[in-house]
């Protein structure tokens, strides 16, 4: 285990801006004003605040351990990105600190000394279009914590991360903008979705909408994803692999009677597909499903067909459009299914569109996240895996009391596996869950490998289709409705 710094800043930490504080107290309103409108979320335990020097020379009072860090190699170009452990058993970061940083910094200097490892074929849609115009510069290391690794990753960089990170590894973006310090979710929603699951009881109606899923329908979407029924290479947010992906997405998502909208966010980075069934009362509430249609392959390596990861939970979100279509569904709330892209980098695109709503004042009642829905170990049960930490509790609870309505051939419990798209709803105070594969640890032995394909032993499309039941009955529940 590494050491833990006493809260105690140092000269240098004290004159040099600006600062990261990290500690492991969790946010409290006893805490100083200034490091209330500092907080930048928390990660692995680890709270995040980017304060003044006169705030961070007054923090010691008020925590009882932590860090200062000056950000002397961070410029205003480029993005803070925490590094941690994805959730693989046996494979953590406390360690093992130094290891991983000398694999990046390795990957780093040979793929961008290699410019063909950076543009990769454009005959197989690799090419990377960098936002700077500019050659790639090697992330800088700004602190090793007991959580992770905390990055300063060039703009020019940021695209590219994914590439340079060992499988069992992955990036969360630090936003630049300060988040709500109330880390609460708004108690009226968490208790309006624990009275929806008080007041649960078994609907024919909702079943017959459920269980017209189609687990051929999500088979022919996946296949087309991956490349294994089309021409995609890959789907990296920085290809063109990526945008055509979007255009097919939205495409198929307006046949289901959606209003479609790609939402960029970064430069460079493919758009987020944003779709939207309208409200039959004109209610401002909304209710949000989402996968990321983006794709992360072998260590080093562009390639990137994605068939769990996550076109398994993009394939999901398809099959409840394909089913809202074809029960003719009008909903009482306002219903959005999301497609996000910049997930492999850091939950960028998922982030942006969060932000976009909290800054709208919009009124999420639920966000629930599809990541990796299609390995099934052989000889395990079909499962479905809610998050272990990083949730609303009342969400997750809901999400499990319908699987055992709608899909009682799941078995329901609780993943290691870390990071995906519904923390940057939580870091807004929505109220989000994620639905997984698996139960423990991640098992898929292709994940975050360019092998990740539908047509290998252990992908299971009626696993992906049990769990599509389970968070279309939410979006019904939930978002209320009625059918032709």
């Amino acid at each position: 285990m590494l050491p833990f710094l006493p809260f105690i800043p140092t000269a240098a930490a004290a004159l040099t801006p600006p600062l990261l504080l990290l500690t492991p107290n969790a946010p409290s309103a006893s805490l100083p004003a200034c490091l209330q409108s500092a907080y930048h979320g928390t990660y692995a335990g680890e709270s995040v605040y980017l304060p003044s020097n006169e705030c961070a020379s007054s923090a010691s009072s008020f925590l009882d351990a932590g860090s200062i860090v000056p950000l002397s190699s961070h410029s205003d170009e480029a993005h803070l990105v925490w590094v941690g452990a994805a959730g693989i058993e046996g494979v953590g970061l406390r360690a093992d600190v130094a290891a991983v940083w000398d694999v990046i910094t390795t990957a780093a200097t040979v793929s961008f000394a290699d410019a063909a490892i950076l543009a990769g074929q454009q005959s197989e849609q690799v090419a990377f279009s960098s936002p700077a115009h500019s050659p790639a510069v090697a992330p800088t290391l700004v602190h090793a914590s007991q959580s992770g690794l905390f990055l300063s990753v060039p703009a020019s960089t940021l695209g590219v991360l994914d590439t340079l990170l060992p499988r069992g590894y992955v990036p969360v973006g630090i936003p630049a903008e300060p988040l709500p310090f109330n880390y609460d979710i708004p108690v009226k929603y968490a208790e309006h979705l624990a009275n929806v699951t008080k007041g649960l009881r078994f609907d024919p109606t909702v079943n017959e909408i459920v269980e017209s899923i189609s687990a051929s329908q999500i088979r022919a979407d996946v296949r087309w994803l991956t490349g294994e029924d089309s021409e995609i290479i890959t789907r990296h947010s920085f290809t063109e692999g990526a945008r055509i992906a979007a255009q097919w997405i939205k495409e198929k998502m307006e046949t289901t009677g959606a209003s479609c909208e790609l939402f960029p966010f970064l430069e460079g980075f493919a758009p987020d597909v944003i779709c939207e069934y309208p409200s039959v009362s004109d209610s401002e509430e909304r209710v949000i499903l989402s996968g990321h249609y983006d794709s992360r392959g072998s260590f080093g390596n562009t390639r990137a067909p994605g068939g769990d990861d996550d076109g398994s939970g993009s394939a999901h979100v398809l099959a409840v459009g394909h089913a809202i279509k074809e029960h003719g569904v009008k909903f009482d709330k306002k219903v959005t299914l999301c497609f996000f892209a910049g997930e492999e980098q850091g939950l960028w695109g998922s982030h942006y569109y969060a932000k976009h709503l909290a800054e709208t004042n919009a009124t999420v009642i639920l966000q629930i996240q599809a990541d990796m829905l299609a390995y099934r170990v052989p000889g395990e049960p079909l499962q479905l895996g809610l998050p272990a930490t990083i949730e609303l509790a009342e969400a997750s609870y809901l999400v499990a009391n319908l699987s055992a309505l709608y899909a009682p051939e799941l078995v329901v419990g609780r993943t290691a596996a870390c990071c995906s798209d519904h923390q940057s709803f939580l870091s807004y105070n929505f109220p989000a869950t994620q639905v997984f594969e698996r139960n423990g640890w991640i098992a898929d032995p292709m994940y975050h490998n360019s092998g990740d394909l539908s047509d290998r032993e252990g992908y299971d499309f009626e696993q992906i289709q049990s769990i599509a039941k389970v968070t279309l009955a939410a979006v019904l529940e939930v978002g209320g409705w009625s059918h032709l």
